[in-house]
């Protein structure tokens, strides 16, 4: 059976025959939820299962890569919705708008669609940023060690939205 996120597009793949399971996936955390679930079922009823997993470290590239586009473009949205109010009261005052950049010019053009956009999903920044962060930590408990301390530096790294940083916080 295959399973793929309609969110950030990655797959999950379960093929099993009587009494084994495998579960292949590009994404860490999908694992590491599986993972999480069949144990507590495993143990609540008393059930010996035993789990080994193998981690490709191109899976974490991979994800970010997928992800990353949604997180820039939810980043910037953020951003052209704050400087609506902004760039419209410039508007009211100035009868010549022609001196703003493209870039502000197609922000007051196109200010309704951005804050609609924006209000129809007004937490999917955090929602990437939380998706990141448990990659980081599910990848990080694979590996046998907490990370738990890193979590600030990464999110400083979120916030400046650059995939290479990124990518290289992950190596780290």
């Amino acid at each position: 059976m295959y399973f793929k996120s309609t969110f950030v597009s990655t797959q999950l793949e379960c093929a099993y025959k009587k009494g084994e399971v495998i579960f292949r996936s590009d994404n860490v955390s999908t694992i590491s939820v599986l993972k999480d679930v069949l144990s507590k079922e495993a143990t609540q009823k008393k059930i010996a299962v035993q789990m080994s997993h193998e981690l490709d470290n191109r899976a974490i590239p991979h994800m970010l890569e997928l992800i990353f586009p949604k997180l820039e473009d939810q980043v910037m949205l953020a951003k052209n919705v704050q400087l609506i109010d902004a760039l419209q009261e410039l508007k009211v005052h100035e009868q010549d708008t022609t001196f703003l950049s493209p870039h502000c010019q197609f922000i007051l053009e196109n200010a309704e669609l951005m804050k609609e956009d924006f209000k129809q999903q007004p937490c999917m920044v955090d929602r990437l940023y939380a998706i990141i962060t448990d990659l980081y930590m599910d990848w990080a408990n694979f590996k046998g060690v907490s990370m738990k301390h890193k979590v600030p530096e990464l999110l400083e790294i979120l916030d400046t939205c650059n995939l290479n940083n990124l990518l290289e916080f992950f190596k780290s």
